[in-house]
């Protein structure tokens, strides 16, 4: 008597599940598509004009940042201020979205009469803050998160740490990686607009730091700060990386110290050259890199071959360049170590051959002087020689019976010929 109320329940769910699946079915579709279309890269902050010996040039971290990406086929979401002077050629190919205002960022570039010591002036600002909200919505869930604030008032790093994520991120688990070039956090200007160091971490900084956080400076910016302090901030993020010029960099992660050797290059100017560390670092981070300090030593060493003037242009061709030429030097190494292997596979099978010719020779030399030596009759020491002859001959022809039985053994052994 209960076969047809469990009939009916049966025939309700099976119903149910014919309504619900197309539904299931979009969904699952347009999560998929959600996650394939995620952005891999998220820029934000300020382009800059740099003035050199009254010369201008685009410049600001972000712009380096892009150069990086574009050398490495990465598109990403650019989100930057900029006024009607910005050079913006650099963001060819990626997403930009221009946060427009009167003036772009200035810096004007002076350097010390024997050259190694560059200072700041800010000669024109933008006057405005970037923060999460001048980001769209899509770029929002990039997989990386790039900061490159300038001075402590263009940009809210805090924003961007503080953002929660949305409830697909949190149900699959997803943490946005978030690398901040810290450099303008610990910058202050006095009245002038001339630039000055902080001799401790800045508010800004402190309020940025997270266990998503990956934080990038120079020894310039740190060696002034309280002995422990570095150790104990790099506890409260993801970790930290101080770059110290031709000494390469060190990284404080896991309260680890790690020394990570420069790419000994001739350098001709600095300028970018953390910049391009700290992109190329997160970019190898993204990628699962076996050594991604390795590889943010490399790209900055492309950095500092090149003078200003170029930059960044010069940086993203230097790397594409570089980077063919190190494939180009890796499938030369690989075909001489290919030789070298095929030449000592000849040598040894050679080397029987010649064994047996040089045994032959001194076989025919030793008979021929106890030949002379016994002073027998010419009859009989022709005959000797002779004899010594047919033994190097002999010898000779063992050694290649030999040759060719090693040959055809390693011919066998390399076609699979049985």
């Amino acid at each position: 008597m209960s076969s047809g109320p469990g009939r009916a329940v049966a025939r309700a769910t099976r119903e149910t599940c014919r309504i619900l699946l197309p539904f299931v079915l979009v969904l699952a579709l347009l999560l998929t598509l959600s996650e394939v279309c995620r952005p891999a890269l998220l820029l934000v902050g300020d382009v800059t004009v740099d003035v050199v010996d009254g010369k201008k040039a685009v410049g600001g971290a972000i712009a380096y940042a892009a150069a990086v990406a574009s050398a490495y086929g990465v598109k990403a979401c650019v989100v930057t201020a900029a006024g009607p002077d910005a050079d913006l050629a650099v963001f060819s190919g990626h997403e930009l979205h221009v946060v427009p205002t009167n003036s772009t960022l200035t810096f004007e570039h002076s350097y010390t009469w024997w050259g190694n010591k560059r200072k700041l002036r800010v000669t024109a600002s933008p006057n405005m803050t970037l923060t999460m909200r001048h980001v769209p919505q899509h770029c929002r869930r990039a997989r990386t998160v790039l900061l490159g604030p300038l001075t402590p008032q263009d940009l809210d790093a805090a924003s961007f740490i503080n953002f929660k994520q949305g409830l697909w991120d949190e149900l699959i688990g997803f943490k946005q990686a978030v690398g901040l070039m810290a450099q303008g956090q610990q910058r202050g200007l006095d009245a002038t607009g001339k630039v000055f160091p902080f001799k401790e971490p800045s508010p800004q900084l402190l309020e940025a730091l997270g266990p998503r956080t990956s934080v990038f400076l120079s020894d310039v910016e740190t060696d002034t700060w309280p002995p422990g302090q570095l150790d104990e901030l790099a506890a409260r993020s993801a970790r930290w990386l101080i770059t110290r010029g031709e000494h390469g960099a060190h990284e404080y992660a896991n309260r680890e110290s790690i020394h990570l050797p420069p790419e000994k290059v001739a350098a001709v100017d600095t300028n970018g050259a953390g910049d391009t560390f700290a992109t190329a670092y997160m970019l190898a981070l993204a990628r699962h890199a076996r050594s991604p300090g390795a590889d943010a030593n490399w790209v900055a060493s492309r950095a500092v071959m090149h003078p200003q003037a170029c930059k960044p242009q010069c940086v993203l061709d230097g790397i594409v360049l570089g980077s063919s030429y190190a494939q180009y030097r890796q499938w030369v190494r690989a075909k001489v170590e290919s030789a070298r292997h095929q030449v000592g596979e000849l040598l040894a099978a050679v080397g029987p051959f010649t064994n047996g010719t040089q045994q032959a020779f001194a076989a025919f030399m030793t008979n021929y002087t106890l030949g002379k030596a016994k002073r027998v009759p010419k009859g009989t020491a022709g005959l000797a020689v002779g004899a010594s002859v047919l033994e190097g001959y002999a010898a000779a022809f063992n050694g290649s019976q030999k040759v060719l039985e090693s040959t055809i053994a390693r011919l066998r052994s390399t076609f699979s010929l049985r």
